[in-house]
């Protein structure tokens, strides 16, 4: 099926639920489905480079040729689409494998942290650490706020595997402590977020998020990117394409 059939098809879920163009939904909800042109061959080669055996995960991927190429076209994809800037650069890839041998949960949250080239020392810049060599912080909201995350599915994520769960509209709050998440929660309600092969679920990573353990392990391969949006910032990000 050509791509902007596809876009169409699966986008009309997301206007019919929002009455919302895709742009202000993924504004509104904090999430969107986006179904991608990436060739089948492309998404084999990542499931077969990026992911080993015994292992959940893997980070700091961006230096992986294959990840590069993934990079690059999603960026063209979702730039045509007016879901992203052009301009936009990626500071972070990172790939999850929930399966049999690692069915793990977790709990509701945001992603604050993200990979520096060295310790940040600006103001805003907080929460330092370090893993695995690599410089982590929580850059200041006007950063955060600049982020898109994108996962692009290697497998079909149904309703037994362990779907990401989203709290619709949290993101708007900015920040929230731990004790608030919550009410958070059961103010916004949650949604799963079922995805077939070679699918990306964008993502604000202000939006409160969980997953449960699979009810049916099976392999779920996600290379989880974010996009920051390329205005420049004060510090060095760890990697940028």
């Amino acid at each position: 099926m050509p791509f902007n059939m596809a876009f169409d098809k699966k986008m009309m879920l997301a206007e019919a639920s929002t009455n919302l163009p895709p742009k202000d939904a993924l504004s509104k909800l904090g999430y969107i489905l986006f179904p991608t042109d990436i060739a089948p061959r492309e998404a084999d080669v990542l499931r077969d480079t990026i992911f080993k055996a015994g292992q959940a995960g893997a980070r700091c991927l961006l230096d992986d040729p294959g990840v590069r190429d993934i990079v690059i076209k999603l960026r063209e994809q979702l730039s045509d689409a007016a879901l992203m800037r052009a301009s936009a650069v990626a500071v972070q890839a990172i790939a999850f494998d929930k399966n049999p041998d690692a069915n793990w949960k977790v709990s509701w949250h945001q992603d604050l942290i993200f990979p520096f080239a060295s310790q940040p020392n600006k103001r805003g810049f907080d929460l330092p650490s370090k893993k695995d060599g690599v410089d982590y912080a929580r850059p200041p909201m006007e950063v955060l706020e600049e982020l898109l995350a994108v996962r692009f599915h290697l497998d079909d994520c149904g309703e037994t595997n362990g779907p990401l769960r989203v709290a619709p509209g949290s993101h708007r709050h900015g920040i929230l402590r731990s004790t608030e998440i919550p009410d958070y929660v059961a103010r916004y309600g949650e949604t799963k977020c079922l995805a077939n092969t070679g699918d990306a679920l964008l993502l604000k990573p202000l939006l409160l998020h969980a997953s449960s353990p699979a009810i049916n392990p099976q392999h779920r391969r996600v290379l989880h990117l974010v996009y920051c949006s390329g205005e420049a910032i004060s510090e060095k990000w760890y990697r940028s394409i």
